[in-house]
């Protein structure tokens, strides 16, 4: 019987037994691990190639003339490819905006305007072209979701601020979804006029322009809200 076990690769003893399924078990998960990484480096490769052709796009048409299957063709890729990361053509925008623009809006938490856009509006200045096709007449829906982008910082720096500014008082959302638009339209427009007029303003130059801009629209909400404030109590007297 024995002889018989042996051949068949039974172990010798209950030692060896369990030294073989744990040589077993560390391969296996090691196999797991490697075939994890490989996949993971396919998936950070297949990203890069649709980002990259989607810049080149870019740079020669419109946001709203490019297709999926454009970016798809660019990049040698399948559709099948690209929904497997991206949902849409705008998910793929929205992602590279979060991934590179929303960085570039540093929070200033002590400060009339919330955002410094120095860094954001220096690369659109080293790239015209690009914030032209996103913002151009035919842009399509790139204006909305970089809008949207601006909006989520500008909603990040607020929610530093303990109480947040005095034009968006403790529950008031309304206050704050306006200050919050109000914020990221002043961004998007001063952009927006940066890369119509072809301006060589340097970005410090800009900022301080939408930081002038930003903080006296915020000092007027804030007049406003403690003149409310005032009128209120005022009435309660009577």
């Amino acid at each position: 019987m024995a002889p018989m076990l042996q051949r068949l690769g039974a172990p010798h003893n209950g030692k060896s037994g369990c030294m073989t399924l744990t040589k077993h078990k560390s391969a296996s998960v090691s196999d797991v691990r490697r075939n994890g990484t490989k996949k993971d480096r396919r998936v950070v490769r297949t990203r890069q190639h649709l980002d990259a052709a989607f810049v080149e796009l870019l740079h020669r048409r419109a946001y709203g003339n490019i297709r999926v299957s454009d970016i798809t063709r660019k990049a040698g890729v399948g559709r099948a490819t690209f929904y497997a990361h991206y949902s849409s053509k705008d998910d793929l925008l929205r992602s590279q905006f979060n991934r590179i623009v929303e960085p570039m809006l540093a929070l200033k938490s002590n400060d009339p305007c919330p955002l410094d856009a120095t860094a954001l509006l220096a690369h659109v200045q080293s790239m015209p072209r690009i914030y032209k096709a996103l913002m151009g007449p035919a842009a399509g829906g790139a204006p909305r979701i970089l809008r949207e982008c601006f909006e989520q910082r500008v909603g990040q720096s607020l929610a530093l601020v303990d109480g947040a500014p005095q034009s968006v008082s403790a529950g008031f959302d309304l206050q704050r979804s306006m200050t919050t638009r109000f914020v990221a339209s002043s961004l998007f427009a001063v952009i927006e006029c940066f890369v119509e007029t072809g301006s060589c303003q340097s970005p410090q130059t800009l900022q301080a322009v939408f930081s002038d801009l930003v903080g006296g629209g915020l000092a007027a909400f804030a007049r406003q809200d403690s003149s409310q404030t005032l009128g209120r109590n005022g009435r309660s007297h009577f």
